[in-house]
């Protein structure tokens, strides 16, 4: 069997304070990749992506993941990460019917892109059929934000502190894989998100590709 190339992909940990939770969200049953597990918002980087970046930031790889993870986040959860955006249950539902373009969006409500800070990079091991890059980002949200699952993609949402999730897995109450579960992991010890950000922003940031060992994800 040929290898396959991993698809870029993006993902944002949205985090809110008081006390400090992020926000996670359960894939369809019926998806072709990671069906039931609980996830952080993100997708597949799309052509729009990079072409926005290169009219509203540098041109950059990083800024086009960025932009992804806002669409993907604003897609699934109906969070809008940039300035308040005015009749956002409307524009997402006109976003998902393709009714508005996404860069329509950006220009309406801009988004700061250094808002979300590169916390890590993943790449799906050799031998899964569906193999992604990922890059994960944080970003802090108010207290107040309100999610909602989109029932497309996304079946449920909830806030939850690192560690509670990570306990919620090894009760099997919450599905994760592996990248998911290692992002959890490094996030479990903070206590805000201004101390989180804090401690990432700025991070060298080395891409980690597990290796399948028995079918199943280990660090090599």
């Amino acid at each position: 069997m040929d290898e396959v190339t991993p698809r870029s992909a993006a993902s944002a940990i949205v985090l809110r304070d008081e006390p400090l939770e992020l926000l996670m969200l359960q894939r369809h049953a019926k998806s072709s990749f990671m069906p039931n597990a609980w996830v952080f918002p993100g997708g597949m980087v799309e052509e729009e992506d990079m072409a926005l970046a290169g009219e509203l930031a540098d041109g950059s790889t990083l800024a086009a993941m960025r932009i992804a993870a806002v669409r993907e986040t604003f897609e699934e959860t109906g969070v809008w990460l940039g300035a308040p955006l005015e009749n956002a249950i409307e524009r997402r539902r006109q976003l998902g019917t393709g009714e508005l373009a996404f860069g329509e969006l950006l220009k309406a409500a801009p988004v700061d892109l250094e808002s979300l800070v590169w916390t890590s990079r993943w790449i799906t091991p050799v031998g899964v059929p569906k193999r992604f890059d990922t890059y994960f980002f944080l970003v802090h949200v108010p207290r107040e934000t309100a999610a909602t699952a989109d029932q497309s993609e996304a079946v449920d949402v909830t806030w939850i502190h690192p560690a509670a999730a990570l306990q919620k897995h090894a009760e099997r109450s919450m599905q994760m894989v592996f990248p998911t579960l290692r992002n959890l992991e490094a996030l479990a010890g903070f206590d805000t998100a201004a101390a989180l950000l804090e401690s990432r922003r700025g991070a060298m940031i080395e891409p980690v590709m597990p290796i399948l060992v028995d079918g199943k994800p280990r660090l090599p």
